[in-house]
């Protein structure tokens, strides 16, 4: 048996901090589903998606999203998210928790295990929003592949404002999840992605103990190479950042 605990579980983050990379990698263990944002406030796309074979509808998709009632819609749906066999968990943005502050609720309720994934370099994060942008895709599949080699010019005007929010919701996040006393592990995507052992903690802390290797995932990275190789006004971008408490966020 693979799975000793059927653990129920969200992966709480923000965009672009790897977190698509880091729910399809668990959902490929045997007993274990990980589903992504199911509390986006629209309806699915047709194009095909790292969790098209599997995934549940969202909230909003369901007969409980058309329910003004809440809180209790929202807990009917988590209560039959959470029925299914095996392992079960979500993906869960900062903002979507503040749109359903009753999740926060439900899941202190029913000491639901919370993976706070952050990426550390911020830096990261903008280009890889600008990156988005310029490909009109979140993810790529395996197989799949930009068109070009992507190379992007950042707004330099915005950029430390930026950076500067994004360190702000990590640690507001932070606070809450103390606050709850929540049973919660904090994952950077930069340890993870360097040492595929650091899944084990994550393993290790949901009580899923697979008798596989840790699978790969079939979300592959958009860019490849360095800062310099992607940020097309990277010297701009460097002197932006040289006397800011980000500048060794630029390689």
């Amino acid at each position: 048996m693979t799975v000793n605990v059927e653990t129920k579980f969200v992966l709480l983050t923000t965009n672009r901090s790897g977190s698509v990379w880091v729910m399809s990698t668990l959902n490929s263990l045997q007993q274990v589903t990980a589903q992504g944002e199911l509390f986006l406030p629209k309806a699915r796309v047709s194009e095909e998606r790292w969790d098209s074979d599997f995934a549940c509808p969202r909230f909003i998709e369901t007969e409980f999203g058309n329910v003004t009632f809440r809180p209790f819609s929202v807990f009917s749906y988590l209560n039959d998210l959470y029925s299914a066999p095996g392992s079960v968990g979500f993906k869960l943005m900062y903002a979507q928790l503040r749109r359903y502050p009753e999740i926060l609720v439900y899941l202190i309720r029913h000491r639901i295990r919370v993976v706070h994934l952050v990426r550390r370099n911020h830096l990261d994060v903008v280009l890889s929003y600008a990156v988005k942008a310029k490909i009109g895709r979140a993810h790529l599949l395996s197989g799949q592949s930009a068109r070009d080699a992507i190379r992007i010019e950042l707004d330099t005007e915005n950029l430390i404002r930026q950076m500067a929010w994004l360190e702000r919701k990590q640690g507001m996040a932070r606070q809450l999840l103390n606050w709850s006393r929540l049973p919660h592990l904090e994952v950077a995507y930069e340890d993870l992605f360097r040492d595929r052992t650091h899944f084990r903690m994550i393993l290790d802390f949901l009580l899923i103990k697979p008798e596989e290797a840790i699978p790969e995932s079939s979300v592959v990275k958009t860019t490849r190479g360095s800062h310099r190789d992607v940020i097309r006004n990277h010297d701009e971008v460097k002197e932006r950042l040289a006397n800011s408490k980000f500048a060794e966020l630029l390689e």
